[in-house]
C-alpha cells in the first residue's frame, strides 16, 4: 500500500496531536526529578525555577526590557518549556546556600536533576504548550567544583549536574549522587 503525501501529512499531524496530551506526570511523583535533589543540613535550598530570573540575575535581562522582541519572545518560550518540564517532574534545579557561613564567602551551588524518560515523554507536549563592604576580585579566589553523571531510578533514566563553590557543599553533592547512583543501578 502506497501512502499519498496527504495521508503522510495527516498521519504526522495525528501523531503530533496525540503526543501533545498530558502524561499525568507531576513534580510530586516518586520518580520526579524534584524528589532526587539532595537534602543538605546547614544549607538553604531554594528552587531555581525561573529562567527569566536567572537571565536577569546574570545581567542579560536587558533583552527583556530594551525592546529586543525576538530575544524576549525566545526567552519567554524557553521559560514556558522549562516550567512545563519542571511541573511534570522531568527536570529540577535547586540552589543551595550555606546557612551560617564560616568565611566571608558562603558556600553556594546549584544542583540540576533531569529525568530523561520524562523529558522524552513530555518534551513535545511542553514545546507545543504556550507560555556590604567592597571586596576586590583580586582579594578572592573562587574555585568552583562541578560534577555530572547518569543513573536509573525506578526504571527511569536521570542525568544530574551540579556546580558549586565550597568544598563541603561540593562534597555533599558528590556524595548524594554517588549514593543515589550506587543504590539504583
Amino acid at each position: 500500500m502506497k501512502l499519498t503525501l496527504q495521508q503522510i501529512i495527516l498521519l504526522v499531524v495525528i501523531l503530533a496531536l496525540a503526543a501533545c496530551g498530558t502524561t499525568g506526570d507531576t513534580r510530586n511523583d516518586a520518580e520526579a526529578a524534584q524528589q532526587l535533589q539532595p537534602s543538605i543540613t546547614g544549607y538553604t535550598r531554594s528552587n531555581a525555577d525561573s529562567l527569566v530570573d536567572a537571565i536577569t540575575a546574570a545581567g542579560a535581562g536587558a533583552s527583556l526590557t530594551s525592546g529586543n522582541v525576538p530575544a524576549a519572545a525566545a526567552i519567554a518560550k524557553a521559560e514556558a518549556v522549562v516550567q512545563c518540564l519542571q511541573d511534570r517532574g522531568a527536570a529540577d534545579a535547586s540552589m543551595y546556600v550555606e546557612t551560617s557561613p564560616a568565611s566571608i564567602i558562603p558556600e553556594a551551588g546549584v544542583s540540576i536533576v533531569i529525568n530523561q524518560t520524562r523529558v522524552n515523554q513530555n518534551l513535545l507536549s511542553c514545546l507545543t504548550t504556550s507560555q556590604t563592604d567592597e571586596i576586590t576580585a583580586q582579594a578572592l579566589t573562587i574555585e568552583p567544583c562541578t560534577g555530572n553523571g547518569n543513573f536509573k531510578f525506578k526504571g527511569d533514566d536521570f542525568t544530574y549536574m551540579y556546580i558549586g563553590v565550597g568544598n563541603n557543599l561540593c562534597g555533599f553533592f558528590a556524595q548524594h549522587f554517588a549514593s543515589v547512583s550506587a543504590s539504583n543501578q
